[in-house]
Parts: C-alpha cells; sequence; structure tokens
C-alpha cells in the first residue's frame, strides 16, 4: 500500500467529498471535451465517427495488434469522460498495444438507458464491421461497467455481431436500485459516492423502465455464456456488497468465468487516481486482455 492511497480516504472525508460530487451528480457539467481527439499523443492514431450527436473514437498505433478493446467510461451515468480516462486508453494503446474505442453514449438527465442501448449497439456493429480482422473485448468502469455487462447479456443472444471474448469491468455499477441491505454500512466507508445522489441518476438514467430492469441493473440479468470476465472493486466502496455478490453470481455461472481483484482499503474506481495501485492495476487489466 503506497503512502499516498493510505491518506486518500481520510483527506476525501476530509473535505467532504461526497457533498461536491452530489453537486456533480445533480448539475453535471457539458462544457468538457478530454475525449477530443485533438488531446491525444501525436504519436497516436485516431479514427473519430459520430453516431447522431454521439462520438466513437477509436485509438491505436502502428504496433497495435488486432485486439480491440470497447470502452465504456464511468460517471454516474450522467458525467462525461475525465483526463484519467484518457490517459488509461493512451497506456492500453502504447504500452500493451491494443486498440480501444471509446463511445460516448447518451448520458442523464438528458437521455436513458434505452437510447444509451441504441447508440451502442449502432457503434458496435459499426466497428465490429470496420475492423473485421480484430478481436473484440469490452472494459467499463463504474456505470459505464454496469452498461458493459448489459450490453454484454444483450450481445450473447445476437448471432450476427462477434461476441467480445474478453470483459473488464473496474468497479461496476451493476444495480442502480441500490436496495441491497449492506449498502447502508459501506456507504459509510466510501469517501467519494454519495448514496442519495446514485439513487437520483439511476431514476434519472432508468426512465421508464423499473431500476432494476437487467437493461440497466444486470446483476438481475442471466450470468451465462458471457466469457472471461476480470472483476475489480475496493472494500472501500459502496458498490462493494453489490460486486461480491455479482462475483458470487458468475462463479456458478455456465459458460463464464471469472478472476477477480478486490482491492483492500482502496475506494471506488481507485485507477482514475493518481496511486501505484492504480498504475498496477491498470497493468493488470492490459495483460488481462493480452493473455
Amino acid at each position: 500500500m503506497s503512502l499516498l492511497s493510505d491518506i486518500a480516504v481520510p483527506i476525501a472525508k476530509l473535505v467532504n467529498m461526497k457533498k461536491y460530487k452530489e453537486k456533480d451528480f445533480l448539475n453535471p457539467r457539458r462544457d468538457t471535451d478530454f475525449l477530443n481527439k485533438k488531446n491525444f499523443d501525436k504519436s497516436l492514431i485516431t479514427d473519430e465517427q459520430f453516431i447522431g450527436e454521439f462520438q466513437v473514437l477509436t485509438v491505436f498505433s502502428e504496433e497495435s495488434y488486432n485486439r480491440h478493446v470497447v470502452f465504456l467510461h464511468g460517471g454516474a451515468y450522467v458525467m462525461r469522460a475525465v483526463r484519467a480516462h484518457k490517459n488509461i486508453i493512451e497506456k492500453l494503446v502504447k504500452k500493451f498495444h491494443l486498440k480501444v474505442t471509446f463511445i460516448d453514449y447518451p448520458l442523464a438527465p438528458e437521455n436513458t438507458v434505452d437510447k444509451a442501448h441504441r447508440v451502442l449497439m449502432e457503434a458496435y456493429r459499426h466497428i465490429t464491421n470496420k475492423y473485421k480482422d480484430d478481436e473484440f473485448y469490452l472494459f467499463g468502469d463504474s456505470s459505464g461497467g454496469g452498461l458493459a455487462l448489459a450490453f454484454l447479456q444483450i450481445l450473447k443472444n445476437k448471432e450476427d455481431l462477434p461476441f467480445p471474448k474478453k470483459t473488464a469491468l473496474m468497479s461496476p455499477w451493476v444495480d442502480v436500485s441500490m436496495t441491497n441491505e449492506e449498502i447502508e454500512e459501506f456507504a459509510e466507508k466510501d469517501p467519494l459516492l454519495p448514496l442519495n445522489g446514485l439513487i437520483i441518476t439511476g431514476k434519472q438514467f432508468a426512465g421508464e423502465l423499473d431500476v432494476k430492469n437487467p437493461m440497466i441493473s444486470p446483476i438481475y440479468g442471466n450470468m451465462d455464456n458471457l466469457g472471461e470476465i476480470f472483476l475489480i472493486f475496493g472494500t472501500n466502496e459502496i458498490l462493494y456488497p453489490d460486486c461480491l455478490k455479482l462475483s458470487d453470481l458468475m462463479e456458478v455461472a455456465i459458460g463464464t468465468s471469472v478472476e477477480i481483484k478486490i482491492g483492500e482499503n482502496l475506494c471506488h474506481d481507485w485507477i482514475l487516481a493518481p496511486l501505484k495501485e492504480s498504475e498496477e492495476t491498470i497493468d493488470e487489466i492490459g495483460n488481462f486482455f493480452l493473455k
């Protein structure tokens, strides 16, 4: 455990991070553009399309293999990708020679999950058709992890599309109902995520759907035949109980294998933070896609 990770939780509590995060959730910014292709390292190749107004950006290098990661970012379904997401994409491309496609899917409160899935399906169909020789994987953090798992459950019934062989889920938000009885205990430990803010944004993104519909809360979906899963979560996050439940469901599923990494004393989605553990975990994700 690094010194920085040792002090991250108490510092976050000291500045009342949850209060600021809830304000962000309820009034999400739309003026950020960290995933603009102009912001990427000039040594990398960027291929940009739009599905309607929603960006689909593929990043790769001359050394990239035909191993293609479709990446869905976190942000409680209301926030745009941050600079750390861009940095992760660059590392996966430059160090592990992967291709990465970032899909800037529709967000709440302007949109709901049904539109997000329509855009995601159209984008995935476009990407897999354009890069026919590639092997495809999924990667999502936080809400993006929940969306990735829900999309994976849908894709397994689509015989006309290549199915992702591997999926990495970082602190996935897999039950927006937040009704697990153990959540209250971990809400006190989590220095970042406000329970009330999550409940509000989850309902916004669900729209007219029940919040326990597998389309938005994939923990209620079928875990069979999902391929290889790398599930990562921390002991100091509000989503710990649901991630633990998810790991149990996947371990007994047919046609699904799961590798689990639990970060002791680490908080939600720690790969976005400047920690030694973040670099180690991103490396583990890159190696997972290569092995």
